[in-house]
């Protein structure tokens, strides 16, 4: 599911996540992370890029990691959540929580 929300992140000294805070719970990155370079959705955007740093303004570094919550699964203290997570980096937002993807997570944020 798609999130797009800011997010604390804790990284390694190459960059890659370590853990991260998502609406006040913590993560663990649970496997090696996937890095890649995606690109911002530019066409749901109003704004010009200034000339000379449109690409760098269009690149999103992101990874796709396995994460397990290591403060109790939700509000009611349940099971730790663990899932799928897209995380990316980009240079006016900070770190975003991109997407999610878990069964449980899903059924309780829309629930």
């Amino acid at each position: 599911m798609q999130v797009e929300e800011t997010i604390d992140v804790v990284t390694d000294a190459a960059g890659a996540p370590l853990r991260f805070e998502w609406r006040g719970v913590t993560h663990g990155v649970t496997s090696i992370p996937e890095p890649w370079v995606g690109r911002r959705p530019w066409w749901r955007e109003s704004g010009r890029a200034p000339r000379g740093r449109a690409l760098m303004l269009l690149e999103t570094y992101e990874w796709r990691v396995d994460a397990v919550s290591l403060t109790g699964g939700g509000a009611d203290g349940s099971e730790p959540l663990d899932g799928t997570y897209d995380i990316a980096f980009t240079p006016d937002r900070g770190w975003v929580l991109m997407a999610a993807s878990h069964e449980r997570l899903e059924a309780q944020l829309f629930a």
